[in-house]
């Protein structure tokens, strides 16, 4: 009996065993089954996106790789990885921190820092500078997004570089065009400033007169204080003009030949005077010169050289010295080196103000203004109009001791100019010049016949009352066509001069010039002298262009108009080289 139980007993625990054993059999089964049915899906998965990725392989300006998260590890790259980054995809699949090597070490902190923030959950969008293939320097976008597979992500990486550099490139134009805007409110804010601050002194000056129009002195002083404003806002308006011009490209130098003795001598004729009236030493020198003529903006140059002598006989105390000086400074090529020096013995500029000197508006302190008046911007025209030359200025200053203004530019010898002898006596110049002066100095328009077109009454009515004033006969035209049929119905010579208007209706100002001029009449040769409110330069230039014998701007200097008047009347009784 005890035999048997001890048989059944060993049975029994081998049968347990055997059943445990079956059980751990089935279990252990049932887990590598399920683990090859994941490992398949897997593998399905991974085959699926790897194809879906390999589809981009050739697209040598992006690559993909797959990473599994859960081993930190890549498991796939896009055969392009070496073409774009330069690095072997066995390296990076080896070791994934090989990748460093294609960005800085800034970069790297860079993106580090963007994966520990991310969720891994939406997608994470980097921009980056790396490290092409051939070495330079490129922008790429780093995207990193789940896939449907867990633990599996798709990175990619695009090169950007063209479109980021067109992104900096709008970019920068979008700052540049806030700065001009900036600048041009800053501009309009000044020049709203500096036009109102005269405005407001004419019109307190002109309620003053009317109040004290019983007190003729007193009236005349106020009078005089508005026409001094006047010409300051009328100088400011021209600056203002012509910076616009400048600012929008519509300036245009003329290339025509000229004379730059005769340009100098127009210089000294306009300064002379007034430096002997201040009390200042006044000279004019022509240096190394063995030619005179030349070929450029003859009147742009001049506007840039009256604006360095106005400055240094405005800021030079009397019994001080303005010297210019016109010097050759070589000849090469069929080109003259010129330069063009203006020299005081002023108060001079501080040091910090002189790299500003040549900015819109900039003025060396507040009392300049109030002092010596000046809107701030003849010299930053002045500076814009020689680089338009491809020239150059330089300012040399101390203060207390002076100011040196120096142009050099560079114009072509006019093919008819003539080789000037060397030690040139110039003699015979000086005194048709001063012939010339004296004969301006003593003309008047008393006796002579002028017909004025003129359409606006008011203009009119000023301009007969001063032409009368000064002993002239004056007939008006109300516009273009009037003042041809008056013309040619008076007698021959019967008017000495017409003043024209430009824009007038029916006919303006210098298409009645061109009528006048074929007219065929023996006197259609007769003084013409524009008289209008266009201001610009080329207007002037086209008055002359048309037959025109000159161009005074409104608002009308009537001096002037006496001292124009007066020199080409003389030129035409004594021949044009008088």
């Amino acid at each position: 009996m005890t035999e048997i139980l001890r048989y059944v007993s060993c049975n029994l625990v081998f049968m347990v065993l055997l059943l445990v054993a079956s059980v751990f059999v089935v279990f252990f089964l049932a887990l590598y089954i399920n683990e090859r049915r994941k490992a398949g899906k897997y593998q399905r998965e991974l085959k699926k996106t790897t194809g879906f990725v390999s589809a981009f392989g050739d697209n040598h300006r992006c690559i993909h790789a797959l990473l599994r998260s859960g081993e930190q590890r890549i498991i796939y790259l896009s055969p392009n990885f070496n073409t774009m980054l330069g690095i072997e995809p066995e390296r990076v699949l080896a070791d994934v921190e090989v990748l460093r090597e294609a960005v800085s070490k800034q970069a790297a902190r860079e993106i580090i820092k963007s994966l520990e923030k991310w969720d891994r959950i939406s997608p994470l969008d980097i921009e980056t500078d790396y490290m092409g293939a051939g070495g330079e320097s490129r922008h790429g976008r780093l995207v990193i997004e789940r896939t449907d597979s867990d633990g599996l992500y798709l990175v990619t990486f695009m090169d950007i570089t063209e479109e980021y550099e067109l992104r900096q490139k709008l970019r920068n134009e979008l700052d540049e065009a806030h700065r001009e805007s900036q600048a041009k409110s800053d501009f309009l804010s000044k020049m709203s400033h500096e036009i109102r601050t005269p405005m407001n002194g004419i019109l307190g000056m002109l309620n003053l007169a009317k109040v004290h129009i019983s007190s003729p002195q007193t009236a005349k002083d106020y009078l005089d204080k508005a026409e001094s404003l006047s010409q300051f806002l009328l100088t400011l308006i021209n600056d203002i003009l012509d910076m616009s011009r400048i600012e929008s490209g519509k300036m245009e130098l003329e290339s025509v030949a000229f004379d730059l003795f005769e340009m100098a001598d127009k210089l000294n004729s306009m300064f002379k005077s007034t430096m002997e009236r201040k009390g200042l030493r006044w000279e004019i020198q022509m240096q190394d010169f063995d030619i005179r003529y030349v070929v450029g903006d003859e009147l742009r140059l001049t506007q840039v050289i009256i604006n360095f002598i106005s400055n240094a006989q405005k800021f030079t105390p009397a019994g001080g010295t303005v010297s210019v000086t016109f010097r050759q400074m070589g000849r090469l090529e069929g080109k003259l080196h010129l330069m063009v020096r203006v020299r005081d013995t002023g108060k001079g500029i501080k040091s910090d103000f002189i790299s500003r000197i040549f900015r819109p508006f900039e003025q060396e302190d507040a009392s300049t203004a109030h002092h010596y008046g000046g809107s701030g911007l003849g010299l930053a025209i002045a500076d814009n109009i020689i680089r338009l030359m491809n020239g150059e200025i330089i300012v040399d200053s101390e203060e207390g001791k002076g100011t040196e203004f120096v142009v050099y530019v560079t114009l072509p010898v006019a093919d008819t100019d003539q080789t000037l002898p060397e030690n040139i006596d110039t003699k015979v110049e000086i005194i048709k010049a001063e012939a010339l002066r004296q004969a301006v100095d003593e003309a008047t328009l008393n006796g002579l016949h002028i017909l004025l077109a003129e359409d606006n009454d008011i203009n009119a009515e000023i301009a007969i009352e001063l032409l009368e004033m000064e002993g002239a006969v004056i007939e008006r035209a109300c516009d273009g066509q009037e003042a041809v049929n008056m013309f040619l119905a008076s007698a021959e010579g019967e008017y000495d001069a017409i003043l024209m208007d430009i824009q007038m209706p029916n006919m303006n100002g210098w298409e009645a010039t061109k009528v006048i001029r074929m007219s065929g009449r023996k006197d259609a040769d007769l003084l013409i002298l524009a008289m209008s409110a266009n201001a610009f330069v080329e207007d002037k230039r086209y008055s002359i262009e048309v037959g025109m014998n000159g161009h005074i701007s409104k608002p009308v200097d009537f001096d002037e108009v006496r001292r124009i008047i007066g020199e080409q009347l003389y030129l035409r009784r004594n021949g044009k080289d008088a």
